[in-house]
């Protein structure tokens, strides 16, 4: 295992849970986990975290609380897929230990200092916990080398609105923030996740297994692929947060294009929106004022993807 250790910021529901099964069981190093407001509050978001972690067998990894609301515009959050206790109202046992002192945000500028340049900054919620650690610390961005985003849909729909996905709509202003930052982006957007379905014979295999973390990720699963019957024909589900933490074990499950990028911030039916120049020459050295080089994924080799995530749930 070659990848670089990770960071990970995220609001811990059901695919946030998947995620972290499936990477720490094919070999991947979580330093720390900050929680941040999204598809829970974010002390339910750490509180689920622990628990998933204890579930992987990772409970050295330390979990903060992170931002509790948006920079500029009122708290939402998403109960109404993930269940009321973010993990498809499977009433968990509370974790076995507390979560640690200080703000996400905090933990991210501390472990900048402390290991400049050895991790990857995985965001899979909201990204307000990115930008309070920016205005933290004006230099942080050159202390980490790469950042990888679930966030944004660029030639399909939203998924919270007509135009906007949901980690970024949730905080547009943060979102902006990371973008402008000078480090690596790369934005596994809607246009990728929404082509990882799984099969009914992914979900035999899932159902199948009989280890802790197969069954503890069948009973989440459950929940979640009721709630996406409403909006996807058979019972079947995206892996949204699962093919962002799977990019860091293997790049080259994708192959990727670099855009010029903003986020819109004040349109009435557009706020949240990630907007990219299509018109962009790809061999431009740098995009007009106001916009920000972003990777994006081009083709996904879907399948692959897939075998490797069920092959991660089903492990022990």
């Amino acid at each position: 295992m070659t990848a670089r250790p990770i960071l990970l910021d995220c609001d811990t529901g059901i695919d946030d849970a998947l995620a972290i099964l499936d990477f720490t069981a094919r070999g991947g190093e979580v330093l720390a986990v900050g929680s941040v407001h999204g598809n829970v509050p974010a002390p339910i978001g750490a509180r689920n975290t622990l628990r998933v972690l204890e579930i992987a067998g990772a409970e050295d990894v330390p979990v903060c609380v992170g931002a509790a609301r948006p920079l500029a515009q009122p708290l939402l959050t998403a109960e109404h897929v993930h269940g009321q206790d973010g993990l498809g109202n499977t009433n968990q046992p509370s974790p076995r230990r507390p979560v640690g002192e200080g703000s996400a945000a905090e933990q991210i500028v501390r472990l900048a200092h402390a290991r400049p340049g050895e991790f990857t900054l995985v965001a899979i919620g909201p990204l307000t916990n990115l930008a309070l650690a920016l205005l933290l610390d004006p230099e942080l961005a050159r202390l980490i080398p790469e950042v990888i985003i679930m966030g944004g849909a660029v030639g399909v729909a939203g998924n919270v609105s007509p135009t906007a996905e949901a980690n970024i709509w949730h905080d547009p202003e943060a979102a902006q923030l990371v973008i402008e930052a000078d480090w690596k982006v790369t934005l596994v957007t809607l246009d990728a996740t929404m082509q990882a379905l799984l099969t009914p014979t992914d979900l035999e295999a899932i159902q199948g297994a009989t280890g802790e973390r197969a069954r503890f990720a069948w009973a989440i699963l459950d929940h979640y692929l009721t709630v996406y019957q409403q909006w996807l024909p058979g019972r079947t589900c995206p892996l949204h947060d699962p093919l962002a933490l799977a990019l860091v074990l293997d790049p080259d499950l994708a192959t990727y294009r670099t855009l010029p990028t903003q986020v819109e911030l004040r349109g009435l039916a557009t706020r949240g929106a990630t907007v990219c120049d299509l018109r962009t020459d790809p061999a431009s050295p740098s995009p007009e004022p106001g916009w920000r080089m972003v990777r994006y994924l081009d083709q996904l080799d879907v399948e692959r993807f897939r075998a490797l995530f069920v092959a991660g749930i089903t492990a022990g």
